[in-house]
């Protein structure tokens, strides 16, 4: 049996901790597995799994901390497949719970492990709840969660029913000390039930499989993760530009990003985005056209759409005549369509509307605006679900995701659009930002899964000074500036043979803020007045004096992805600016120009008031072989080439520095 299977669709459960009191979790989660179709085997105080007749695929355990691991070694003898701990008192309490928490770890044997402090498992259609819900969403919708805040499990249900929202599976893995985040993606992407995948994350113990998982998922199903705790994560007392940069934050919107993985700032975002994912074609293109009975709403959904990179572009004037043969006076056919409030015939020109932009070739999505009297018309809805109802079934796959803007006592017809795969968003900004993420990550299928690339395991140099740093980087084709240490001034001077040079400190973090660099050196008495000042500090390195843009580019293990890259723009000022991105290495050439376009200061790398393109692919080079250098040598925890110096040449790193 596999883990999806023992965990959502077990045959028999053992509940171990059931009891008849009211208001023990006991007592309410056998009300809770009341509806389960397959068998449920009371296990109360006294009693052992072992003594359960037949097989067991599933044990929900309720038992106090300190009996668990009792269960777990009971479990494992009796061969069960999987258990669900929703006991707390474990890792989440301290060290005496971390030790406890160990102790079931190592009596579970091969019985696979949710939890423990968690939750509990839900399959929506089953029905299954063997969870601390007193309910179930409504099945039947393509949307998985998994959620590490319990507390948002429970409130799924609220979501549900006030959205009408369908979902298929919910897990809430608690501490996950055995069974992790990863393996879950990986076991429920490839569940027939899930269409999209749905992650509410606090921490990643697993996050570089997660992340590799995802990219190979989100190729045909859609991974969307909310991340929280974001403003408690800083960057770590470091002394290079790469790792203060490195906060956990960049880190994982990097890698995010780079996997095709819809990350989003909230968990009502994270469920707009789902719905406006499942059970409605994905968006071919960014082009929006809006339909709508007020030109202030309709005006302001314009702006959110644009600042989501969406388009409302002019319709071609064939189909503005089409549409003008349609509308009352005044009327305006020009995208947003504004049908002015003709109330009589908004049942008639909504559904019409939809129908034939729909139609048209010139959009890829269509959000009616239902404001007020237009919300509150059950004919217009109904109209509209029909119309939907009608293109699907000849084959148009243009999504239609209404933008509601009414008072409550509407709603029934907002149910009624949702239940039948219509999803209704709240106002303007929660519309355009779920269409936003849609519309991102239907681009993000076409997306190339990155080639395997084993990179060769090397000895780091016992010595990371400057000259040995750069010949260690050649190896993995980082060119460096050609630089001579000297250890006194006279050396120095004989050093520049052309000028201008740069005299700097050999060995620093950062040598701006000590003062530590001198450019422009244009003769030998500059030299050795530069050389004379800066040997107080220690050996001085002599480099000739380049010219190009400054690019930072860096590596380090991060304690959750493991070795990633960084690029970004700015020298000196690259922590003020902090235009960088992050991503997993190893990367191949065409990830690092990714990197790079990512940049909001991406032009100055191709060509601005005059400007040549920098040799894009010689940067790309650089970034790739940072990466493979942090991953081939094991004693290198971090790579600092800031600045590298791009240009329609090349790219070369003056400053280096491995730690």
């Amino acid at each position: 049996m596999s883990l999806l299977e023992a965990l959502f669709s077990p045959r028999r459960v053992a509940l171990v901790g059931a009891s008849d009191r009211p208001g023990s979790l006991g007592q309410v989660l056998a009300a809770n597995l009341a509806d389960f179709p397959g068998e449920v085997v009371p296990v109360r105080g006294g009693e052992s799994l072992r003594d359960v007749a037949g097989p067991i695929d599933l044990a929900v355990v309720s038992v106090p901390a300190k009996a668990v691991p009792a269960v777990a070694a009971d479990a494992a003898a009796a061969g069960v497949a999987a258990m669900v701990v929703l006991s707390g008192g474990f890792a989440e309490t301290g060290p005496d719970g971390a030790a406890l928490q160990a102790e079931l770890v190592a009596a579970s044997g091969t019985v696979r492990v949710v939890g423990p402090n968690c939750f509990g498992i839900q399959n929506c259609d089953l029905p299954l709840n063997a969870s601390m819900a007193t309910g179930l969403p409504d099945g039947g919708g393509g949307i998985s969660l998994i959620s590490q805040s319990g507390a948002y499990g429970m409130a799924i249900r609220t979501l549900a029913v006030d959205e009408r929202t369908r979902f298929a599976k919910i897990l809430a893995p608690g501490n996950t000390c055995d069974v992790t985040i990863a393996e879950l993606l990986d076991e429920l992407s490839g569940d027939p039930s899930t269409r999209t995948l749905c992650f509410l994350l606090e921490s990643l113990t697993d996050g570089r499989a997660f992340v590799e998982t995802a990219r190979r998922a989100g190729v045909a199903k859609p991974v969307v993760v909310a991340k929280t705790g974001r403003s408690a994560a800083g960057a770590r007392a470091a002394a290079s530009h790469t790792a203060a940069l490195a906060a956990t934050e960049r880190v994982w919107q990097g890698v995010f990003r780079q996997a095709g993985i819809v990350e989003v700032a909230s968990g009502q975002e994270l469920l707009d985005v789902a719905r406006a994912l499942d059970g409605q074609p994905r968006p071919a293109g960014n082009r929006v056209a809006v339909i709508t009975n007020s030109g202030g709403v309709g005006v302001e959904l314009c702006d959110l759409l644009a600042d989501e990179g969406l388009t409302v572009p002019a319709l071609s004037d064939r189909l503005q005549e089409r549409i003008r043969a349609t509308l009352p006076a005044f009327a305006s056919p020009v995208n947003p369509v504004d049908v002015t409030p003709v109330w009589s015939r908004f049942a008639e020109l909504y559904p019409a509307l939809t129908d034939l932009l729909a139609r048209s070739g010139e959009v890829d999505v269509v959000v009616p605006v239902l404001l007020q009297r237009a919300a509150m018309d059950a004919a217009t809805a109904e109209g509209l679900r029909d119309t939907v109802a009608a293109l699907r079934a000849d084959g148009v796959e243009v999504p239609v995701a209404v933008c509601w803007v009414a008072p409550r006592d509407a709603r029934p017809n907002a149910d009624l659009l949702q239940e039948s795969g219509v999803p209704c968003f709240d106002w303007p900004a929660r519309t355009a930002r779920a269409l936003g993420h849609a519309q991102r990550w239907a681009r993000t299928r076409e997306r190339r899964l990155p080639a395997t690339r084993p990179v060769t395991r090397v000895e780091a140099p016992p010595a990371l000074d400057p000259e040995a740093g750069a010949a260690f980087l050649a190896r993995f084709g980082v060119r460096t500036a050609t630089s001579v240490a000297c250890a006194d001034a006279a050396a120095a001077v004989a050093a520049a043979d052309a000028f201008p040079v740069v005299v700097k400190i050999a060995s620093a973090a950062h040598r701006t803020e000590l003062g530590g660099v001198r450019v422009g050196l244009s003769s030998a008495e500059e030299v050795r007045a530069a050389a004379d000042e800066l040997l107080a500090h220690g050996p001085v390195l002599v480099q000739p004096q380049l010219a190009g843009v400054e690019v930072a580019v860096g590596a380090v293990r991060d304690p959750v992805f493991g070795p990633v890259v960084m690029a970004g723009l700015g020298g000196i000022w690259i922590e003020v600016l902090a235009d960088v991105g992050f991503a997993l290495a190893p990367l191949d050439r065409a990830d690092a120009r990714e990197l790079l376009t990512g940049l909001r200061g991406y032009a100055l790398l191709t060509g601005v008031r005059g400007a040549g393109s920098v040799d894009l692919d010689a940067l790309a080079d650089v970034i790739v072989g940072a990466g493979d250098a942090l991953l081939a040598a094991a004693g290198v925890s971090e790579i600092d080439l800031n600045p590298v110096l791009a240009t329609p040449g090349g790219a070369v790193a003056v400053d280096w520095k491995l730690t």
